[in-house]
């Protein structure tokens, strides 16, 4: 119960921040992309700052990162694709809140480390760009099948969908945690990640 209450309001924060930054990506970035004018705008952003947000939400909780996956991504998914009923909101949502730690011990099992070890928690620009690719096809696999599965997505448009997920979420994560390693880098303040 005491570790409930020390991640407590970390778990909030980032929960906030996810919420807040789909809202700042629905009605704010997604507009000025489609000014763009590009073909992949239409379906997703190229940019997708709360992929970055989640995965540094799981950079600092790790497992304790569960409960913001689910909480978070089932409001929006609720919020914002209103045909989802909660059921098909929350499978997704569990399933990204999983992936995440699964596939970071798959990683440790294989001897990488992909964000340094506890007594060096500093990461890569390329083990996010690999990690992230890696949670996103995952998840794009998911989000893809069960599209499809309640036919909401045609078996054509497969490819597609999964290439834009890919894009944005790989790009938006890379750009959080850049600007994070800037910040925490060069500004007056250090953090070390949860354990």
């Amino acid at each position: 119960m005491d570790q409930l209450k020390n991640h407590l309001p970390m778990m909030a924060l980032f929960t906030v921040l996810y919420v807040a930054s789909f809202q700042v990506q629905v009605y704010l970035i997604y507009p000025l992309e489609l000014e763009l004018g590009w073909e992949i705008t239409h379906k997703a952003s190229i940019f997708f700052i709360p992929a970055g947000v989640q995965l540094l939400a799981f950079y600092f909780l790790r497992l304790w990162f569960i409960p913001v996956a689910i909480v978070g991504r089932t409001i929006l998914y609720m919020q914002f694709w209103g045909g989802d009923t909660f059921l098909e909101s929350l499978s997704v949502s569990i399933f990204v809140a999983l992936i995440y730690p699964l596939l970071l011990r798959v990683f440790q099992n294989a001897g990488w480390y992909v964000f340094g070890t506890e007594d060096d928690p500093r990461f890569t620009v390329t083990g996010i760009v690999i990690f992230q690719i890696t949670v996103t096809l995952a998840v794009a696999f998911f989000q893809t099948g069960q599209l499809i599965l309640l036919d909401r997505l045609q078996d054509a448009e497969a490819f597609q969908y999964t290439v834009h997920l890919l894009v944005g979420d790989v790009l938006g994560a890379v750009g959080v945690m850049y600007l994070f390693y800037i910040f925490f880098k060069y500004g007056p303040v250090r953090l070390t990640p949860i354990r």
